[in-house]
């Protein structure tokens, strides 16, 4: 039992970090991206590529991480800022719900690319830290989970800097808070929105390649990991990052739990999807207050 709720930490750990990338988009923009997943899954598809970790890499020899790794992330960061270009900054100033639209179409198009490039087929990915692990508490942690623990710390403490000690940040929280008025005060909010697109983009992008060696891969797995992160993000009303972030590291570990404990195959979807019912009809607004 100890190690079902150790192994479901470390899968809630990514479930809160892509929640974080979700709730940072929307705080700006007023979107919920649908696309979130698919970004970091064309970005891992590339990561692997570039490794030798696909069957149709064209690639013939291991670029190693030191390449593989920053590509994934600028491209993740890329498609973040195309995405703010060409779909949320035209629908700014139309109702949220055209925006939403388009993002689930940006989606569509990305996994239907997936899909010719890559197949359909699950496939097995190598870790990214090779390694017997170490003990802690008695448990033993891989590699791949000590290094989701430590990029999750790193991200937390610099995504907090950021918000609280940069001019960058001041004004992201300016924009979150009222675009309206930000821009009346001279803030560039284009630029803020842009900023907050391609970090997400980079952090799904960093998502997908931490947990890919832990679950089962295909053109499709980022997509259920992000309707989890999408269901922790409404606990802190797509605006508190703190909020979304613990509530994925919950979410991980409950349903690790309950799939360790129910016989009934698919039982932790269907609790996750009528926890998403109840919570919108009770509490529209989310659980946990907004942290600007």
């Amino acid at each position: 039992m100890s190690t079902v709720v150790l192994n479901g930490l470390f899968v809630g750990l990514v479930y809160g970090l892509l929640a974080v990338g979700l709730v940072v988009i929307y705080r700006t923009s007023r979107i919920v991206n649908f696309a979130y997943g698919e970004t970091g899954m064309l970005a891992t598809f590339a990561y692997f590529d570039l490794r030798l970790g696909t069957n149709t890499s064209t690639f013939t020899r291991d670029h190693g991480v030191a390449l593989a790794l920053p590509t994934a992330l600028v491209l993740g960061a890329a498609i973040g800022v195309a995405m703010e270009l060409l779909i949320a900054r035209p629908l700014r100033a139309n109702p949220t719900l055209n925006g939403m639209v388009g993002t689930i179409a940006a989606g569509l198009l990305f996994i239907t690319f997936a899909v010719h490039r890559w197949g359909i087929e699950v496939r097995p990915v190598k870790p990214l830290v090779e390694g017997a692990g170490v003990r802690l508490l008695g448990l033993t942690v891989s590699p791949s989970q000590l290094l989701i623990g430590a990029c999750t710390a790193v991200i937390l403490g610099g995504l907090g800097a950021l918000y609280r000690f940069t001019s960058l940040g001041l004004r992201l929280r300016a924009t979150a808070l009222n675009p309206y008025a930000a821009a009346l005060s001279g803030i560039n909010t284009n630029a803020t929105s842009m900023a907050t697109w391609a970090m997400a983009g980079a952090l799904s992008a960093l998502s997908g390649v931490l947990i890919a060696p832990l679950v089962a891969v295909n053109v499709f797995f980022m997509t259920l990991l992000t309707l989890r992160a999408f269901a922790a993000a409404l606990v802190g009303g797509l605006t508190s990052i703190w909020g979304g972030f613990l509530a994925g590291v919950l979410l991980g570990v409950a349903e690790s739990v309950v799939a360790f404990k129910s016989p009934v195959a698919g039982i932790t979807d269907a609790v996750i999807a009528l926890g998403m019912i109840v919570l919108v009809m009770a509490r529209p607004g989310g659980l946990v207050r907004a942290d600007y």
